[in-house]
C-alpha cells in the first residue's frame, strides 16, 4: 500500500493565496509602470532586473554557469517570449484595465490546450 502525504490545508491555502496576489498584482504593477515608461523600456528592464536575480541564485547554489550554446538558446527563446508575448501585454496594458488582461492571459492555457485537438477530433492529441 502505498500512502501520500498531502500538506496541510491551511498550507494549500497559503501557497494559492501567495500566488494569486503575486500574479494578480503583475499585471496592475504593469499599468502602473506602463504610464510612466515606455512599455518595451518597462518590461525590458523587469525582465532584466528578474535574469540577474535567478542567475545570482543560481550560482549561489552552485549550478555551473550556462555553456556558450544554452545562453544562445536561452537568448532566442526569451527574445521571442519578450517580443511576441510579454511585449505585447506591456503595449496593450496602454489601454486595456489590468484586470481584463489577467484574465486573458489566465485563459493561454485553455487556448494551447483546445489548439492541441487533432483536426476533426473532440479530444486533445494523446502523448
Amino acid at each position: 500500500m502505498s500512502t501520500t502525504l498531502r500538506p496541510a490545508r491551511w498550507k494549500t491555502l497559503l501557497a494559492f493565496s501567495i500566488i494569486y496576489f503575486v500574479w494578480g498584482s503583475t499585471f496592475l504593477a504593469i499599468r502602473v509602470g506602463v504610464r510612466e515608461l515606455p512599455p518595451l523600456l518597462f518590461a525590458g528592464m523587469r525582465f532584466f532586473a528578474a535574469g540577474i536575480v535567478l542567475y545570482i541564485w543560481m550560482r549561489i547554489r552552485g549550478t555551473a554557469s550556462p555553456t556558450r550554446r544554452e545562453w544562445k538558446a536561452a537568448t532566442l527563446l526569451a527574445s521571442l517570449i519578450f517580443l511576441m508575448d510579454y511585449g505585447l501585454v506591456f503595449w496593450a496594458e496602454q489601454r486595456v484595465p489590468s484586470g481584463i488582461t489577467a484574465v486573458m492571459l489566465a485563459t493561454i492555457s485553455n487556448d494551447a490546450k483546445r489548439a492541441d485537438r487533432e483536426p476533426g477530433s473532440a479530444h486533445p492529441q494523446k502523448r
